[in-house]
């Protein structure tokens, strides 16, 4: 290993009662600079219990090892390690090392990763793999921590044993084909979306077996509203690393959204409550319209653009007109030009090639990426 060739990224929150002791054990690991090469970043989201000044504190014992980077405030653990990846490459590490500061990873087991990594992209401490495991925790959690990852796993298709865990090593290259700017993943998902991303790419990955040990000292950040949004959102996580194809498949989700909300409003107006067919389809459209502008800028083109306006909205109101013109010339086209057993597939047809050109305008033009 070459000389400060790696950077063990911690993030902390209120972790005052913790982190002299994590960072004692790192560093009595590998008490010389030269000849280790391990450095140690503290990501510190303000805690109010005096996290950052402990580490201040213990700066000048570990001079030139030891850093701190102070956040504003608390804004989650994806945007910690990602401030974390930055502020290592920008300074030319080629290996970087996440763990948490309530000593639930054991630094015991830094050698065997760092031997890992030297001949794999991706080194993942396994709870999930023979030799692996937790110790400390009731038989629910055990069961929700498995139950997560065995469900992760069937979403993505893919074969890391423990998705979940957050003790893991990135080469550099892993880093850059991983892309950090498309992680959209902002609580503990990052550790799932950051390993299938890694594996999508063609990384290699090791998992070791470790023993995960509960906190004994401070407040576990896991809450059920945590749990809940991953398992939904784990989806989201296998349809953006498809690229455009999964922004075309989350286009028409909410496509299809706003056609029942469409239906169920023509319905309701029309035939249960006898207006006028006409207005009220106009009326639909505008409703429907909105709610796919609005899912669409905050889902399907998450991160395009900053907000939402309303010249974003007519404009997307408009590219939607657009496709609704090219729904309409497809299937009159083919219905004159064909002879087609049944005439709904050239409505089907004109669909596709609506909602294809709607999304065409709606992703380089109203969603569009800005430089």
């Amino acid at each position: 290993m070459s000389r400060e060739n790696l950077l063990i990224l911690v993030p902390t929150y209120d972790e005052a009662e913790n982190i002299e002791k994590l960072l004692t054990a790192i560093f009595d690991l590998y008490p010389q600079r030269e000849v280790s090469g391990v450095s140690v970043l503290v990501i510190d989201d303000n805690s109010p219990d005096g996290t950052a000044a402990i580490v201040e504190g213990l700066m000048g014992k570990y001079e030139g090892r030891l850093h701190l980077l102070k956040r504003a405030g608390k804004a989650g653990l994806a945007k910690a390690y990602l401030a974390g990846f930055e502020w290592g490459l920008e300074r030319g590490f080629g290996e970087f090392l996440e763990m948490d500061a309530d000593l639930s990873h054991d630094p015991k087991y830094l050698p065997e990763m760092i031997a890992q990594i030297q001949s794999h992209d991706v080194a993942i401490g396994s709870r999930n793999v023979k030799g692996g495991g937790a110790e400390g925790w009731p038989f629910s959690r055990t069961l929700i921590s498995k139950g997560g990852s065995l469900y992760a796993r069937a979403v993505l298709g893919c074969p890391i044993k423990d998705l979940t865990g957050g003790f893991n090593m990135w080469t550099a290259e892993a880093l850059e084909k991983i892309g950090l700017d498309r992680i959209i993943s902002q609580g503990y998902l990052f550790q799932v979306e950051m390993k299938y991303r890694a594996w999508k790419a063609g990384c290699s990955v090791k998992e070791i077996p470790i023993i995960f040990r509960d906190r004994t000292l401070g407040a576990s950040k896991m809450s059920k509203k945590i749990l809940f949004e991953a398992l939904l959102k784990v989806w989201d996580v296998r349809l953006s690393a498809a690229g455009a194809t999964g922004e075309f498949l989350k286009f028409a989700i909410v496509g299809a959204l706003g056609a029942a909300t469409n239906l169920l409003l023509f319905f309701a107006l029309v035939d249960l409550l006898g207006l006028a067919a006409i207005p009220v389809s106009v009326g639909c459209f505008w409703v429907a319209g909105t709610q796919n502008y609005a899912l669409n800028g905050k889902w399907t083109f998450a991160g395009a653009s900053a907000k939402l306006s309303v010249k974003k909205w007519l404009a997307f109101l408009a590219a939607s007109l657009v496709g609704l013109g090219a729904n309409l010339a497809v299937m009159q086209a083919m219905i004159s030009l064909l002879n087609l057993p049944f005439k709904f597939i050239a409505q089907a047809c004109g669909i596709v090639a609506g909602m294809a050109l709607n999304f065409v305008f709606s992703k380089f033009l109203v969603f569009r990426k800005k430089a």
